[in-house]
């Protein structure tokens, strides 16, 4: 019954009396109390004496009487009865002195001195004093007792060196407040992080339960300041498998899973956040990753969680060459990444005027290509380079649009197609002259490339020893493609030169390319040397006629 205002009037007029031995107790917040009380009827006849009692706010009491709660009692004349009450002092109440008032045929007020014994627990730590190397964690177990006769809560707090970090644990659930029952033990876990750059020596930790503490030595025998420290772990997707070549972030640093999944990096120590990607995976972070200097955090198995529809162009030659007038070929595949099957579009952007293209998988040109989850199709793509096309750098984006579009981006470099021809005049190879004489001809410098002039071209020719040769012009310095310039080449054959056949080398050299191209030169005797010839035979049959004539008289 809480608070019931005494029925003082009523009080006064009976003549009754309510004793108590207790005038003045000492208690704790939450403590619960009993008060042995004797009431008795001092009237010559039997009447019912109501209890009652007065409290400040937040206490709460009751009467007792044989075990069972009541608010009265039925005593014949000068009996009495023994009757227990039962006050709950509030838990959180401030320290001070209340006072509680008790009415039933008379009343008795109890002073209440309420306060906190100096030392209401008893402390004992599994470990007074541990010695570990820098980066340690050691749990260390503490036993608690309560000592007093009511709940009490505790408040948790710990002291660590810099960089250290201690905490309270039960099992896995970290603690900051607990409340313990009256006379219960409780034990919990200290859980002290050592800093891994710790030098060596002796350091203390502080554990404090409410007003009360307990010291730890610790002592650090080997530290690991400047050292990296390592980080491994194993990514999963749904099904379990390793998540190959996913790209972990991690500060200024970047690694790889291995095929398996796996991932073991060092970094320098310090509170990291992971940020782990994939291509057809949503992206995987992890925060407050603390890395200590010579020790390891396994971070265990970390799940990766797989889209339904991405895919990924993988291009074998994202950068090729192409002739002018001529097929370039690129070669690439495509891969479901996700758990569902797709069908991909394919095409070709940045395709300058006149270029077009066809894709080709399996032989079969087409532009539609199926590929089912977790499978590979390779493609090829065609583009066909128009003999107009002007040389340079062209860059090209391929597209594969699904459910999720995929694309790349390719370079295709145009060149043009380098070649010099020379022939002579008439296509002759072959040439006639004396020795002694000049002989002149013509020849043909042709640009037979594609798409590309021709620049800076030196004409020279090698001639036998004793010859001469001049030509004009001996420098070029362009021709277009297609186009063809015109030079001409004179030898000068010396007397002296014996008949015979001679060869005749014709060089050209320019930027971009150089020809050679041999000349045979037929040199003859010259033409009065022939009629000389002819006027002896022709004077030996004239005397080889008169000869005959002269004998045929005789």
């Amino acid at each position: 019954m809480k608070r019931i205002l005494p029925l003082l009037v009523l009080s006064l007029l009976l003549v009754a009396s309510i004793s108590c031995r207790v005038t003045r107790i000492e208690v704790t917040p939450g403590e619960e109390i009993t008060l042995q009380l004797v009431i008795k009827n001092d009237e010559n006849y039997e009447r019912d004496i109501s209890l009652s009692y007065w409290a400040p706010e937040g206490f709460e009491g009751k009467f007792t009487y044989n075990g069972i709660t009541v608010e009265s009692l039925h005593l014949n004349s000068s009996e009495e009865a023994t009757v227990n009450f039962v006050l709950e002092v509030p838990e959180y109440i401030d320290e001070g002195r209340y006072y509680v008032t008790i009415y039933g045929s008379g009343s008795r007020t109890i002073q209440l001195d309420v306060r906190y014994p100096q030392t209401p627990l008893e402390i004992h730590p599994s470990l007074s004093g541990i010695a570990i190397e820098a980066g340690d964690t050691v749990n260390i177990p503490i036993s608690i007792t309560n000592e007093l006769n009511s709940y009490y809560t505790v408040n948790l707090r710990c002291k660590a060196p810099d960089e250290w970090d201690c905490r309270f644990y039960d099992g896995d659930v970290e603690l900051y407040s607990i409340t313990i029952g009256p006379s219960q033990t409780t034990t919990l876990n200290l859980n002290v992080e050592s800093d891994s750059s710790a030098n060596v020596g002796y350091y203390s930790i502080l554990a404090f339960f409410n007003d009360q503490s307990i010291e730890i030595g610790v002592k650090v025998t080997k530290s690991h300041r400047g050292e990296n420290g390592r980080v491994e772990f194993k990514l999963v997707d749904k099904d379990g498998r390793g998540v190959d070549s996913a790209r972990i972030s991690i500060g200024n640093y970047t690694f790889f899973t291995s095929p398996e999944g796996e991932a073991v990096f060092e970094v320098p120590a310090g509170e990291y956040e992971i940020l782990i990607t994939k291509g057809g995976y949503y992206d995987k972070r992890i925060e407050d990753v603390e890395v200590k200097g010579g020790k390891t955090t396994d971070l265990g198995t970390i799940f990766m969680e797989k889209k339904a529809y991405y895919a990924e162009i993988s291009v074998y030659n994202p950068r090729i060459s192409a002739v002018i007038g001529e097929r370039a070929t690129f070669t690439f595949e495509i891969e479901n990444r996700g758990y569902a099957d797709d069908t991909y579009y394919m095409s070709v952007e940045g395709l300058p005027e006149g270029f077009y293209a066809t894709f080709e998988e399996g032989g079969v040109t087409t532009s539609e290509i199926f590929v089912k989850s977790g499978e590979t199709k390779n493609v090829q793509l065609n583009v066909y380079v128009p003999p107009t096309a002007e040389p340079g750098v062209y860059n090209l984006t391929l597209k594969a649009e699904g459910r999720y579009m995929a694309s790349k981006n390719l370079s295709m470099k145009v060149v043009g197609m380098y070649r010099l021809y020379f022939e002579p005049e008439g296509g002759r190879y072959l040439i006639v002259a004396e020795a002694g004489g000049l002989k002149e001809f013509k020849g043909y410098v042709r640009n037979a490339g594609k798409g590309v002039t021709l620049t800076n071209l030196n004409v020279s020719v090698n001639v036998p020893q004793g010859w001469k040769c001049t030509v004009t012009p001996s420098t070029i310095p362009a021709i277009d493609p297609y186009e063809t310039e015109t030079v001409k080449i004179s030898l000068q054959i010396p007397p002296d030169t014996i008949p015979s056949e001679y060869k005749v080398k014709i060089k050209i050299h320019g930027d971009q390319v150089q020809d050679e191209e041999e000349i045979r030169v037929v040199v003859r005797e010259k033409s009065y040397a022939t009629l000389i010839g002819v006027v002896v035979i022709v004077a030996t049959v004239g005397g080889l006629v008169i000869a005959l004539r002269k004998l045929g008289r005789r």
